[in-house]
Parts: C-alpha cells; structure tokens; sequence
C-alpha cells in the first residue's frame, strides 16, 4: 500500500510538526552527511515538516533541533555516532544508518540510506553489541503508513 501523504501531512501538523525545510537545508545537512538523503525521507523533511513528529517520541529535525529535542538533530546525531564511542572501541555506527526518531532511554529508529528498500533498523544502546541493531521488518513508507493506520510499531520489535 502506497503511503498516504496527505494523512501524514494532516498528522504531523496536529502535532505540531515543525515547518517543512528548503531545498538549499537538505543540500546542507547532504553536505554535511557525506551522502544523498534517498527521496521517499527528503520529501519527509521537506514536505510534510522537520521533526516534532511521529510515533514514539517523534521525528528529529533534519539538521536543527525540535521542542522535544531542541539539541539533537539526524545530522547532529549521526556525525556524533559515527565518531565511535572512546568508552567501547568495539562500537561502530554503519556507515548511511540515519537515526530519525526517539523512543525514549536512548532507543530509535533507524534509516538504513545505504539500501534502496530504505529498512527500518532499531538501535538499543541499553544492550550488548552486537545486537545493539535489528531490523524492524518494515521498510520507511511502510513503516509510516502502518504507524498512520495505527499500529503499534514499538511493538513490532
């Protein structure tokens, strides 16, 4: 089933997505990633709105901060992962694995821009590597259609 745009649209805005970000915000937060943002997520950001949004505890904005997460953002967030983490040296964040949305205690939901399927991958710090990352069996459009349809993905683990 195609994803209803419009619904998600309608969605985000009666929680108070943030406004949607120009084109010239993707081509920086690009930059700064070092790879393309895949279409079906650009129009996300640039269409439906940056972050403040969504299950869980919503979507991040694409390269600035949201009421709930005023300083976390997906650029923020993967260029800080992918730095690795000083206190575990066996820790490596994959390379195009965008974290996108919070579930609370450190959880989310992943992007996986390295496929052009766009999976879903759960990232949970709270246990061991490697299992820290599993996928979520839904690909991005899917994922949020069944949020929209009001599944309940936290469950989908």
């Amino acid at each position: 089933m195609p994803l209803d745009l419009q619904k998600l649209m309608d969605s985000a805005r009666k929680q108070g997505a943030n406004p949607p970000v120009p084109e010239t915000a993707i081509r920086d937060a690009e930059c700064a990633l070092g790879f393309p943002i895949p279409p079906p997520l650009r129009r996300l950001y640039s269409e439906v709105g940056d972050g403040g949004f969504g299950p869980g505890y919503g979507f991040y904005g694409l390269a600035g901060g949201t009421e709930q997460f005023p300083d976390e953002s997906v650029v923020y967030l993967y260029t800080l992962f992918r730095k690795g983490d000083p206190e575990d040296p066996s820790f490596s964040w994959p390379y195009m694995l965008l974290p996108v949305m919070d579930w609370g205690c450190a959880i989310r939901s992943c992007v996986d821009c390295s496929t052009p399927s766009l999976p879903i991958i759960r990232h949970d710090p709270n246990v061991e590597v490697p299992s820290q990352f599993r996928g979520e069996d839904w690909h991005l459009e899917e994922w949020l259609q069944a949020w929209l349809d009001g599944y309940d993905l936290w469950k989908n683990e």
